[in-house]
């Protein structure tokens, strides 16, 4: 319930910016508590139920491996904590590590498995992981008498990521609105800090420089822009020229993973110390036009009633529960 809230938060976000220029629109993940293992116990026969112990089995499969194993439980590393599972989808992280495609990091004998590349992955029945033919490690698989399987505490928020799909781009004939076709931020100046934004509805401030309609000033090559009253012209590389005078390029940065870049609100970014950038765009910038928000204002609205009917069965679930239990203490209690 509190996960569908959180996402009922979001999409009301994303709606209320369906107008917004170079708005990017937020996307709530999921994913299940950490697995717990459950065992059969004071078990006349505790062997019932479970599957004999054997190997794995793995096959590549649309650029994963999906993996199973029989009888006993793979080791995952997640944010709350060791998890346990006999499949799993898996793939390589950015870092080189193996890992499931929720995130979880899959556990070997020596912790973490750091393999490389999927494609040169291979992992053997009794559990070894190789990596371009050679042993790195092996999985850490977990089994003991009377276990059965697993069980889980429901839906948990992971995070909130931003899709940076391209939006709609919208001619207005404006000299001062830009739009970026392709990957990549302007920069401006902001509480003495550099942030980004897609949002190229530029204004002339009562200084004279270039900036955002919320006072923020654009960045160049050589500082915040100064405009005046010239009439410029901007070319798709960012220089802007008045006449045939050169007069600055617009500061313009790619960013290795966009999707860690965070909202500080204002539509404008903020990005960590280690999420590097590099100078220019991998696209051209277009004078006289805007770009559009990602969202489909239809879309989210029918995402919005999914999630508020996610919300009332769980909230049915939990009223039912309460009406079992005042049952048990006020009818069956008393017999």
């Amino acid at each position: 319930m509190a996960t569908e809230v959180k996402r009922v938060d979001v999409l009301a976000n994303n709606i209320a910016n369906a107008d917004t220029n170079g708005y990017k629109g937020d996307r709530v993940i999921t994913g299940p508590f950490k697995e717990v293992l459950i065992s059969i116990i004071n078990d006349k026969c505790p062997d019932r139920g479970l599957v004999p112990r054997g190997g794995i089995s793995a096959s590549a499969e649309g650029g994963r491996i999906m993996l199973e194993t029989r009888g006993r439980f793979l080791v995952l590393d997640t944010p709350r904590g060791k998890s346990y599972s006999t499949e799993a989808a898996l793939t390589v992280n950015n870092e080189g590590y193996l890992v499931t495609t929720s995130g979880n990091y899959v556990l070997g004998a020596n912790g973490r498995i750091q393999v490389g590349d999927i494609q040169s992955v291979y992992l053997d029945q009794n559990g070894g992981v190789y990596s371009n033919g050679y042993p790195v490690d092996r999985l850490q698989l977990f089994s003991a008498p009377g276990v059965i399987g697993t069980l889980n505490g429901g839906s948990a928020l992971n995070s909130v990521n931003t899709s940076f799909i391209q939006g709609n781009l919208k001619e207005t004939g404006r000299t001062l609105d830009l739009a970026i076709k392709g990957e990549g931020f302007f920069c401006v100046r902001a509480q003495g800090e550099e942030r980004y934004t897609r949002d190229g509805s530029f204004v002339i401030d009562t200084e004279g420089y270039l900036s955002t309609v919320d006072g923020f000033r654009v960045v160049g090559d050589m500082g915040d822009i100064y405009i005046g009253d010239e009439d410029i012209d901007i070319h798709t590389n960012g220089e802007i020229y008045s006449g045939d005078l050169f007069w600055d390029r617009l500061k313009m940065v790619t960013f290795d993973r966009p999707e860690e870049l965070r909202k500080v609100g204002d539509n404008l970014y903020t990005a960590d110390g280690d999420n590097n950038y590099r100078y220019g765009i991998e696209g051209e910038v277009l004078q006289g036009f805007l770009e559009a928000s990602n969202i489909n204002a239809v879309k989210e609205m029918v995402n919005m009633i999914t999630a508020f009917r996610t919300y009332e069965a769980n909230q049915r679930v939990v009223t039912a529960y309460d009406e079992v239990l005042g049952k048990a203490v006020n009818e069956i209690g008393r017999v």
